[in-house]
């Protein structure tokens, strides 16, 4: 007796909401650190910036797809900064970077000024300038872990920022 034997493809689906897998707030950390390397640095032995041929570095030339802006290196760094706070583990650099930068201001050097005015200087800055795509990261990473700490009106990039990820599971 011969049977005719047919089996189906499992079913594709995504488990609990988790769209990329399990990834978890230190492994969002790093991708989102080798994007911001990978979007500001300029490729080894690439072309100079200045255009100018037959100067600069020798061997493989490589080239580079996407090239962060200043906006999205800033949104990726804030994002960045947010996710390093809540990993914690090696990741606390980030907030200790921003705590001492706020302390700068907030020791009483300038007055009476606290972490909403650090925040509202941040802000400005990074409305106001168009910073190099290396420098809106940083600018993002710190004003990340000042925003969390001020609290208010301040705190909703983090807010947003952790529910938009536990939404999509990466939490």
């Amino acid at each position: 007796m011969i049977t005719d034997l047919m089996a189906a493809a499992p079913a594709i689906s995504v488990d609990g909401g988790r769209i990329l897998g399990t990834v978890g707030a230190g492994g969002i950390a790093t991708a989102l650190t080798v994007a911001l390397v990978a979007g500001i640095r300029e490729p080894k032995g690439g072309a100079p910036a200045d255009g100018l041929k037959g100067v600069g570095g020798g061997g493989r030339k490589s080239r580079i797809r996407k090239r962060l802006t200043s906006d999205q290196a800033q949104y990726t760094g804030v994002a960045a900064g947010t996710l390093y706070m809540t990993a914690g583990s090696i990741w606390t650099i980030g907030r200790n970077v921003s705590d001492a930068f706020a302390g700068m201001f907030t020791n009483g050097g300038f007055g009476s000024a606290g972490l909403g005015a650090v925040s509202l200087m941040l802000g400005a800055v990074m409305y106001f300038r168009e910073l190099s795509p290396g420098k809106a990261a940083v600018t993002g990473i710190v004003a990340a872990g000042v925003w969390a700490q001020a609290g208010g009106i301040w705190g909703l990039p983090q807010a947003l920022i952790l529910t938009g990820a536990n939404a999509i599971g990466l939490l």
